[in-house]
């Protein structure tokens, strides 16, 4: 057959796509070029007569092989970084989540004999009688004491970290249970707004502190 009359469009087709994958680093088109390009190369051996375009086939899977090469590299370079940029993100909203709790501890406090809720008698719409400080001194029942809270805090959304999968928000106040809540809280007459460097509540993922001054202190990062 005329090499004018051989079927190219195979070849081409891998060369197209081999082009395109390296500029791009993209796999969608670096494994079809691959891919066809092996076959172009196979036919234009076994059936030459028919088939053509065997050096455009070489060229479009090794442009295919580099692209992958290129993308492997890509994501060992930036996966790390992207990780460190996704983790630095979810400490700031867990952080911006602490602020949220110790204001709604100082909002309640406000309003009721200027103690937190822990400090004050179920009695007086308060949480003392469920106080459970446990041996590393954040009370194992801080759920209870977050329940008082609703008008404060609007939604059990915030009582999650982030970066937290071993926990749920609840669907409402009235159902929150300690497999809802991410945050270390402590309890105990000393942590109040007289003793505003206290700190009141901490997350154990990133180590973010709420002061019961309302601050929130997030750990130095490494450069």
């Amino acid at each position: 057959m005329n090499p004018s009359q051989q079927r190219k469009g195979m070849a081409t087709t891998s060369l197209v796509l081999g082009i395109l994958s390296v500029p791009c680093l993209s796999i969608l088109a670096g494994i079809p070029a691959i891919v066809l390009g092996h076959l172009a190369r196979k036919r234009a051996r076994t059936m030459p007569g028919q088939y053509g375009g065997a050096g455009f086939a070489l060229a479009g899977l090794v442009l295919g092989y580099v692209s992958l090469g290129l993308a492997a590299v890509y994501v060992v370079v930036w996966a790390p970084a992207l990780a460190r940029i996704s983790s630095r993100a979810q400490s700031i909203s867990c952080a911006s989540h602490l602020k949220m709790i110790t204001i709604g501890f100082r909002l309640f406090a406000t309003d009721n004999q200027d103690v937190f809720p822990f400090n004050l008698s179920t009695n007086q719409s308060g949480t003392f009688e469920f106080c459970l400080p446990g041996p590393d001194g954040y009370d194992q029942n801080a759920y209870r004491h977050f329940q008082v809270l609703s008008n404060e805090l609007g939604s059990p959304k915030v009582l999650v970290c982030p970066a937290d999968k071993t926990k749920h928000a609840a669907s409402s106040f009235r159902d929150l249970q300690a497999l809802n809540v991410s945050y270390l809280l402590r309890s105990g007459t000393n942590i109040d707004e007289s003793h505003p460097q206290e700190i009141l509540i901490r997350c154990p993922i990133h180590g973010n502190i709420g002061l019961c001054d309302g601050s929130v202190q997030r750990p130095r990062e490494r450069p």
